[in-house]
């Protein structure tokens, strides 16, 4: 539920081989944001999630990394990539980049169709100086993506989604981003919320039928009693569907809306039936056109598989995420959405490659390193387990946390990271 794309069915992509350089600049006169970034970059934590060393600019050869992302068609996500290219210039600029060496991207744009995720893959598989790829949460091109580089080469998954994404050969997901959400928000539920009964609606659409019954089963599991409703996937009303679950009387409602229009229409459902019930939504209603729209966020419950950049963030990550941008991404780059995936992403494919060295990086090499991170994630799990989760090896960590947002901008975390390896 932290990711706007939580359909299983694939399309296509479109190519590219370059990306242009984001702007630059330095940790000591790094500007502030509207999210109120800080001015100086913290490099202990840089070299700590990256695995290089502050103060050192990257020279010389460059380690090559593929990058597959969605963008250019009718969903599209630049703003993983831009946040990505700005985490390779700082790494580059103030961390050494991989062991002395400069991160350089090669992209490949999804766009629109099954077949390009084929083309995709057998461009990164030509070009020898690849040795790991980064891919970004696709909704499109996945299954002929996977097929094709069959475990070939390394796959760093930012963002996975349900699918081929949980499957792959020789692929490690940094983040499960939906699968996080769906897999915590029963425990959530029992532990914190001491739920007894719940309402759960959703479109009627193929993808969001199939999220919907994992959820329902994930909470029946918990031993909570589940009011499931549906309604027209292109419905803006939700009055009724929240009506027919019980809204008014259950303990939650957990609503399978992922998109501004869903999550305005649940909003506007919520305030005409000046109903209180706790929803528990995902990370990506607190939009900014929903806050203009209603006045305020709405006072729900938000899913999130990355740290809040609302909330207060003891660890300092968010803080130095913000700065960073400010300093290297181009004004006014999206800081929200499928940003953090994009950076944290960089971050972990510099960890690995640093782990292997400069000389010695190769597929094979590369893929042992992958498989033995365990992180801790930037601005993600705080520590990683590939392997671990049933049925689902790519997966290296199931946590989630969950936001309660009290109104009047004060965001609130609601317990700690659930599901994350022990």
């Amino acid at each position: 539920m932290t990711t706007r794309r939580l359909s299983l069915a694939a399309a296509g992509l479109t190519c590219t081989i370059t990306l242009a350089a984001c702007a630059n600049g330095t940790s000591d006169t790094a500007g502030t944001s509207e999210s109120g970034a800080p001015k100086k970059i913290d490099s202990t934590l840089g070299a700590t999630f990256s695995g290089g060393k502050s103060g050192t600019k990257a020279t010389g050869a460059p380690v090559t990394i593929g990058l597959v992302n969605q963008q250019g068609g009718a969903v599209s996500d630049p703003e993983f990539t831009v946040a990505a290219q700005a985490a390779a210039d700082y790494i580059n600029a103030e961390l050494g980049g991989v062991d002395g060496h400069p991160i350089k991207f090669k992209t490949c744009y999804i766009v629109s169709s099954e077949e390009q995720g084929q083309v995709c893959a057998q461009r990164l598989l030509a070009d020898k100086s690849i040795s790991l790829i980064v891919q970004g949460g696709l909704n499109v091109g996945t299954q002929s993506l996977h097929r094709t580089i069959d475990g070939e080469k390394p796959v760093l998954i930012g963002q996975a989604n349900p699918g081929p994404d949980t499957v792959a050969a020789n692929s490690y997901a940094t983040n499960a981003s939906a699968l996080a959400s769906i897999n915590g928000v029963g425990p959530y539920l029992k532990d914190t919320l001491k739920a007894k009964s719940v309402a759960i609606i959703s479109g009627d659409n193929p993808g969001d039928l199939a999220i919907a019954k994992i959820f329902k089963g994930n909470v029946e599991a918990q031993g909570i009693k589940v009011t499931y409703t549906t309604f027209p996937a292109s419905s803006t009303d939700l009055i009724s569907p929240l009506t027919a679950a019980g809204a008014q009387k259950a303990d939650a409602v957990v609503p399978i809306v992922v998109t501004a229009t869903g999550c305005t229409a649940l909003a506007k459902a919520y305030q005409q039936m000046s109903l209180t019930t706790p929803a528990i939504v995902a990370n990506l209603c607190a939009t900014d056109q929903i806050k203009k729209a209603f006045g305020d966020y709405p006072k729900w419950i938000y899913s999130s598989s990355t740290l809040s950049l609302q909330a207060a963030d003891t660890t300092k990550q968010t803080d130095f995420y913000k700065a960073v941008m400010a300093a290297y991404a181009p004004k006014n780059a999206e800081l929200e959405i499928n940003a953090p995936y994009g950076f944290s992403a960089a971050f972990s494919a510099a960890t690995i490659l640093n782990k292997v060295g400069y000389g010695k990086i190769n597929a094979k090499s590369v893929s042992a390193a992958a498989r033995q991170y365990t992180g801790p994630v930037l601005l993600g799990s705080p520590t990683l387990d590939f392997g671990s989760v049933a049925h689902n090896p790519t997966i290296g960590s199931l946590a989630v946390r969950f936001y309660k947002y009290e109104g009047n901008g004060d965001w609130q975390a609601s317990g700690d990271w659930i599901n994350a390896p022990k």
